[in-house]
């Protein structure tokens, strides 16, 4: 193959390169885009109709983790979740019907955790982790955009979105450093 050659293909191997670079961070940043403004936070109400799903979700995946696990520490972990944001549900479904009683209270929730029915017990363990910590890190969001743009109209609405905040902080770190230490 001659220089010229040589150098022709260097060339248009590099521009597919970066071509490809730059269309899968692209592709990345939209789909880390779309992520977070799954749950966007315009109101109060908005918080309260989209928090119940979320939670729900959470009180589903911790159902599943703790029959399939058999760490007493994750099992814990998943009771807390359970009890915790089953009374949070609770709360939100009761304001929504005494402070928004004629709103539609349909949310457009997309499921963030995947489905680990069928894995290993270690695999669905992991995951479980991975997917929680976002999920946590989704409502920590929410509950932040709430209080930082000022979105409250009641105080008990304002203290759920600090309780959610400093629980949520808290479990992402316990989830973390069982990531590392576990897997």
């Amino acid at each position: 193959m001659s220089a010229l050659v040589r150098i022709i293909f260097a060339a248009f191997f590099f521009n597919a390169l970066i071509f490809f670079s730059s269309s899968v961070a692209a592709s990345s940043h939209e789909n880390m885009h779309e992520h977070e403004n799954m749950h966007e936070v315009y109101s109060e109400f908005d918080f309260l109709v989209e928090m119940i799903p979320h939670h729900q979700e959470a009180v589903d995946s911790s159902r599943e983790i703790k029959s399939i696990t058999e760490r007493s520490e994750l099992q814990e972990f998943a009771r807390e979740i359970i009890e915790v944001q089953k009374k949070e549900i609770q709360e939100l479904e009761e304001w929504i019907q005494l402070w928004y009683p004629d709103r539609d209270a349909h949310a457009r929730y997309e499921p963030m955790m995947r489905d680990i029915a069928g894995l290993s017990v270690e695999e669905a363990e992991r995951i479980f982790l991975e997917d929680m910590i976002a999920h946590h890190e989704m409502a920590v969001m929410m509950a932040r955009d709430l209080l930082e743009n000022d979105l409250a109209e009641h105080a008990e609405v304002e203290d759920m979105a600090r309780s959610i905040i400093e629980q949520q902080d808290k479990e992402i770190e316990i989830m973390q450093g069982w990531l590392k230490e576990w897997f």
